[in-house]
């Protein structure tokens, strides 16, 4: 085993050995795909985490054999390897790994589309495959075929976030549910396939159990293995579409909105994602602080949040999801939701030929004799400022699954910098932790976490963003994130120690996290040592030189 101490979560490696393993590393995979110097190799170790740990060198395969060749030469040499897709795990730690010194494994060069059945609706694609890019694929060659994206980075990889279990925006969100046959290269360097995915099996990618032990959940949120390859569902494109977005007029109902919302999924109304948010995340995707704000304030005050939620006419909770499917069911789904929600909010339903007079209007606003006219007839038919009708396509095509890149720009609500075209937090020095519980989907189990959390936030002075998620029709997904300035070490300091806090004070109250950043993987297995013990003896018996991913959600 390697020798790691857990205390600082460093490998012990010597200079002589990491420039023996680098140089038959380069033998492998070329010189130019191996990045070792300190330069190229602080670039990559960056992330939007009060603190990351810093590799010794990255490298870039291109094929399976090439991750299996890498895998033998970790073993050789002794290196622990930390592998990523393509390295976008923005506010978790993004490519940093958990134990420092470690080679980070990057598959952003596996970036084949291997195929698309558009007979059984599902594609077979390598972990470099994005979410923008297997859209613009089906968009063009299979346009009868949706794919489900984040509204995270359009170059996040699919397989990547499917592994870790990331959600998405349609009936599809369940990204890992809808993975299906994987081929995978073990610690060992073995390459085997799950889900009796035997050469020439007809149901590699349609049946999900295979015959005997299910195997696929081995791979995700582990590190037993390197997925190469994997299969992932589509949708067929639906015969109607529809998005809506809801504003709850009184905060205090929330309880109430959220058990409606649990019953309209329950009985099929609502079957795409639905992110309930809070006034914050919308104001950081619309807006950020002001360089005054930066200087005054760790936490803007309600003072300084009316005037911003008034001038661009954000509620204090809202949400929004899309209705698909036959054109009849879109009509009796649309009454549903008319007769549950009207009394609480205002609902409002968007199609996209109303999507197409959005587009129009922010065409006229571009001519100034017209910009007034329009922002004036905006605010009088919605009481929407005109950055808010910016934001409606937006919407609406992240629903239908058309990755966008108009929302990453909430992590740079706490910058310097003003929101770029091309977001890229870690390149900018951005400071966000996401920290993710998941609750049972009751108006009770909410608002407790809500509360708990929104309390954290204001006892360590920080901006409580929350995101509420459906994870399934029976769970909820509370995503908070952290905004800290990045280059004040106080900040960092505190934004370290409110993670640490919600996670002690939520795994105290009873309820887990979803998924876990790099910096709250070390001290997972206190919380279930039994589970965990279990799996550390199966990740013994498959990596006996425990040199993949050590620490990765805590099995070491």
């Amino acid at each position: 085993m390697l020798d790691i101490d857990w205390e600082k979560a460093e490998a012990s490696i010597s200079g002589e050995v990491l420039s023996a393993a680098v140089e038959a590393l380069q033998d492998v995979l070329g010189v130019e795909h191996v990045k070792s110097l300190p330069g190229d190799v602080d670039v990559l170790s960056r992330s939007t985490l009060p603190q990351s740990r810093r590799p010794s060198a990255v490298v870039y395969p291109s094929t399976a054999e090439e991750v299996a060749a890498v895998v033998g030469i970790a073993r050789r040499y002794g290196i622990p390897l930390w592998p990523c897709s393509r390295g976008r795990n923005w506010g978790y730690g993004s490519a940093t790994p958990v134990v420092g010194g470690s080679v980070v494994v990057v598959l952003e060069r596996m970036d084949r589309i291997l195929e698309v059945n558009d007979e059984l609706a599902y594609a077979v694609v390598e972990p470099g495959v994005t979410y923008r890019q297997l859209r613009n694929h089906l968009e063009a060659k299979h346009p009868e075929l949706w794919c489900d994206c984040t509204d995270g980075t359009p170059q996040g990889s699919v397989i990547g976030n499917a592994l870790d279990r990331g959600l998405g925006t349609t009936h599809y969100a369940d990204h890992f549910a809808t993975l299906c046959g994987l081929e995978v290269v073990l610690p060992t360097g073995e390459i085997v396939r799950t889900g009796g995915g035997v050469p020439g099996c007809k149901t590699w990618h349609t049946h999900k159990w295979g015959v005997g032990p299910y195997a696929e959940g081995l791979f995700s949120q582990s590190s037993l293995g390197i997925v190469v390859k994997a299969g992932v569902w589509l949708m067929p494109r639906p015969e109607a579409f529809v998005s809506f977005t809801f504003d709850l007029a009184r905060p205090e109902t929330l309880p109430e909105l959220v058990d409606i919302i649990r019953d309209l999924a329950l009985t099929g109304v609502v079957t795409s994602a639905v992110h309930l948010i809070n006034d914050v995340v919308s104001l950081a995707v619309m807006s950020q602080y002001t360089p005054d704000q930066l200087r005054r304030f760790s936490r803007l005050p309600e003072e300084e949040l009316a005037p911003m939620r008034a001038h661009f006419g954000i509620a204090r909770w809202s949400f929004g999801g899309g209705l698909q499917g036959r054109r009849a069911f879109v009509r009796a789904a649309k009454r549903e939701l008319r007769r549950r929600l009207a009394p609480l909010g205002r609902l409002v339903f968007v199609d996209d030929r109303t999507i197409g007079l959005v587009r129009r209007l922010l065409v006229w606003r571009q001519n100034p004799l017209w910009r007034g006219p329009v922002d004036w007839a905006v605010r009088a038919a919605s009481g929407k400022s005109p950055e808010m009708l910016a934001a409606a396509p937006e919407i609406h095509d992240v629903l239908k699954g058309v990755p966008s890149d108009y929302f990453v720009r909430h992590a740079y609500f706490k910058s310097p910098l003003p929101k770029p075209r091309d977001a890229h937090p870690d390149r900018d020095g951005c400071g966000l932790i996401w920290f993710a519980p998941i609750v049972p989907m009751t108006g009770s189990h909410v608002r407790f976490m809500v509360d708990l959390c929104e309390a954290e936030f204001k006892a360590f002075d920080f901006d409580f963003y929350v995101a509420l998620l459906i994870q399934n029709p029976r769970s909820m997904i509370v995503l908070t994130a952290i905004f800290f300035l990045k280059d004040d070490p106080v900040q960092c300091d505190r934004a370290a120690a409110l993670y640490g806090s919600l996670s002690r004070k939520t795994a105290d109250a009873g309820y887990q996290s979803y998924r876990v950043s790099t910096a709250g993987m070390t001290t997972l297995s206190e919380k279930n040592p039994e589970f965990f013990e279990m799996m550390s003896r199966i990740r013994r018996a498959i990596d006996p030189d425990g040199v993949l991913a050590p620490g990765k959600y805590g099995f070491r």
